[in-house]
C-alpha cells in the first residue's frame, strides 16, 4: 500500500487541542473593572456619524490594523447617506490618519457593512460595502498602498437590495470568494415583506454572477440583520447561519458542496434576533451558536427578552442550552446588537463580549466547560451607550485584545470608541486545529487537504494568523494554506510528491503554533 493511498485512508479526525500549559490562568477579581482601557483620544479623530459596523484589516500591507465604519441611515427608516470612514493605523499610541476621500472620494451610502477579503486573487485587499432601503452594494478593487478603484458597475450583479450584512466565502469550493447577502426585501426593516438571501458567485477574477434563482431557497426573510458562513455539520463546506428578527425563526442554508443551498429548520423557534456567533463552545468538534436580542418581547416586557446558546448536536440539530450554561439572573434582557468571541484571559477557550444599545456593554467568562459567568464592569473609561458593533483587534501590537466599537442610533452623533487592552492577559493560547480531511482530485492528480483552525476569537481572519501550512516530510519547503471562510483552510499537492510525517502546522499574530499530525 502506497504513501499516499494511506493518506487518503485518513478519515475526520476529532482533537481536542487545549493548552494545559494554560489550563489554570486567571485574572485578580479586583483589576477586572479594568480590563479595557478607553483610549479614544489618543487613537481617533473625531467622527460622530451612525455607525452601524466596524471592520479591521490591514488595507495598506504595513502589517498593522486599519478601521472601516459603515456609516449610514437610520434604524426604521432611509435618513441620509453617510460618508462610510477609512483609518489608517500609525503605529502605537499614535492617531490613526483618515483616508476616506483616498478611498471612497466623494461617495455617501447608507451603509450597513463593510467587508475586507481578496477577492480576485491578487493578493491586495478589496472592500464591499453592503448598503441598505434597496440601494446598490459597492465593490471596491484594490490597487496596492492603500488606493482602491470602484468597480460597482462593471464587477457586480446590478441588483438593488436592503443589505443587512454580507459575507464571503468560497461556497462552489473553486478555489474564489463567492459572496452571500442577506436582504431583507422593500421598504422599512420594521414593516415588509422580508426578501431573499442573495449568491453571487465569483468568476475567479472578481466579477460576479447572481444565481440566487437556482442556487438559493426561495424564501423571504423579514428583517435579516446578521448571517454566517460556517460548517455546522463537518463536511468541510460553508453552511449559512441566516439572522430574522420578525420570523418564527432564524434559519439555516445546507450547502451540497458545490454551491446549491437547502433550507433545513434546524434552529429553536425564537423571534427578535439581530445577531449570532459561531464557535465551539463546549470543545466537541461541532460549531455552537450564541444569538443576541434573541426570545419574543411579551406585552412590552423587555425583560423577557435574552440571549441564548444553541449546542450543535453532531451535525444534526441545534438545542437550547442556555438555561444549563448560563445563570438566568446574569442573562440581562437588554437592546443588545453585536457579540464577538475572544479567549480574553488567555487559557484556550472561547469567552465573548457583547454590545448593547441601552445597558453596559459585558463580557461572559467560559469556566472551561462551555459555562458562562457575567464579568462588569470591565472597561475603564466613560459609559458606551448606543454601542451597535465591536470588533476585536491589537492596534498597538502588545498582544493583547483590543475594542473597537461603533456607535450609534441617538438623536446626536456618538464617537466611536477604542478600548485598548490594560489588564488581560498577553495571548499565550495555543491554535487549535480541531479536525481536517484529505482526498484525491484523480482529474487534477492532487491531494486535497483542508482544516478547521482557530483561535478561540471571532472573526478568525487571514490576517490574525502569521501562517497556515502543510507539512509533507521533513525536508520539504511548507505549502501555505489558504483561507476559504469562517475557520476553513485548504492545499493541494501533486499525488506524486514523497510524503511522510505529514502535518498541519498554524501560528497565530502572536507567534503562538499548533502542530497536527496527519497519520
Amino acid at each position: 500500500m502506497t504513501k499516499t493511498i494511506l493518506i487518503l485512508l485518513t478519515g475526520l479526525l476529532l482533537l481536542s487541542c487545549k493548552d494545559e500549559k494554560n489550563k489554570n490562568v486567571s485574572l485578580d477579581e479586583n483589576i477586572k473593572s479594568e480590563l479595557w482601557e478607553d483610549k479614544t483620544q489618543i487613537y481617533l479623530p473625531n467622527t460622530s456619524q451612525w455607525t452601524n459596523r466596524v471592520e479591521i484589516a490591514d488595507i495598506n500591507g504595513d502589517n498593522m490594523i486599519d478601521l472601516l465604519f459603515a456609516n449610514g441611515g437610520n434604524y426604521a427608516a432611509p435618513g441620509e447617506p453617510e460618508f462610510s470612514r477609512v483609518f489608517i493605523n500609525q503605529g502605537a499610541d499614535k492617531k490613526f490618519k483618515e483616508i476616506t476621500n483616498q478611498v471612497f472620494e466623494d461617495s455617501k451610502f447608507l451603509s450597513r457593512v463593510i467587508k475586507v477579503r481578496d477577492i480576485n486573487n491578487d493578493s491586495i485587499p478589496d472592500i464591499i460595502v453592503g448598503t441598505t432601503y434597496q440601494t446598490q452594494t459597492q465593490l471596491y478593487l484594490g490597487l496596492g498602498n492603500g488606493e482602491f478603484k470602484n468597480v460597482t458597475a462593471t464587477q457586480l450583479p446590478q441588483v438593488n437590495a436592503s443589505v443587512g450584512d454580507l459575507e464571503l466565502g468560497d461556497v462552489d469550493d473553486d478555489g474564489d470568494l463567492d459572496i452571500v447577502l442577506s436582504d431583507w426585501g422593500a421598504g422599512s426593516n420594521m414593516n415588509n415583506q422580508g426578501g431573499r438571501t442573495l449568491l453571487w458567485i465569483n468568476d475567479g477574477n472578481g466579477y460576479f454572477t447572481d444565481v440566487t434563482q437556482n442556487q438559493m431557497p426561495d424564501i423571504l426573510i423579514q428583517f435579516s440583520w446578521d448571517l454566517e458562513f460556517f460548517d455546522f455539520d463537518n463536511d468541510f463546506d460553508l453552511d449559512i447561519a441566516i439572522s430574522c428578527k420578525r420570523c418564527a425563526t432564524s434559519r439555516i442554508y445546507v450547502n451540497d458542496g458545490k454551491g446549491y443551498f437547502k433550507d433545513k429548520l434546524l434552529l429553536p423557534a425564537y423571534t427578535n434576533n439581530y445577531d449570532f456567533e459561531i464557535m465551539d463552545i463546549n470543545n466537541d468538534g461541532f460549531l455552537d451558536l450564541v444569538t443576541v436580542n434573541d426570545g419574543q418581547i411579551v406585552m412590552a416586557d423587555f425583560g423577557s427578552r435574552r440571549e441564548h446558546i444553541f449546542l450543535n448536536n453532531k451535525g444534526e440539530k441545534f438545542i437550547d442550552a442556555t438555561d444549563e450554561l448560563w445563570q438566568d439572573s446574569e442573562n440581562i434582557g437588554m437592546d443588545d446588537n453585536n457579540i464577538v468571541f475572544l479567549d480574553y484571559d488567555s487559557d484556550g477557550d472561547p469567552d465573548f463580549l457583547i454590545s448593547s444599545l441601552t445597558g453596559e456593554d459585558r463580557l461572559l467568562e467560559n469556566d472551561g466547560t462551555g459555562k458562562f459567568k457575567l464579568i462588569q464592569p470591565v472597561l475603564k473609561g466613560s459609559p458606551t451607550p448606543l454601542t451597535l458593533s465591536i470588533a476585536l483587534g491589537d492596534i498597538n501590537n502588545d498582544k493583547k485584545m483590543d475594542i473597537i466599537m461603533g456607535q450609534g442610533e441617538g438623536e446626536e452623533g456618538i464617537e466611536e470608541r477604542i478600548f485598548i487592552g490594560k489588564n488581560i492577559n498577553m495571548d499565550t493560547a495555543k491554535p487549535i486545529i480541531s479536525h481536517f480531511k484529505t482526498y484525491e482530485n484523480i482529474e487534477s492528480g492532487t491531494i486535497i487537504v483542508k482544516a478547521r483552525v482557530h483561535d478561540n476569537k471571532s472573526p478568525n481572519k487571514p490576517q490574525d494568523w502569521n501562517s497556515v501550512a502543510l507539512i509533507l516530510n521533513k525536508k520539504s519547503k511548507p505549502i501555505s494554506m489558504t483561507w476559504y471562510g469562517e475557520n476553513l483552510w485548504v492545499a493541494s499537492f501533486s499525488n506524486t510528491l514523497e510524503v511522510n510525517e505529514m502535518r498541519i502546522c498554524a501560528t497565530d499574530y502572536s507567534g503562538n503554533k499548533t502542530c497536527l499530525p496527519i497519520k
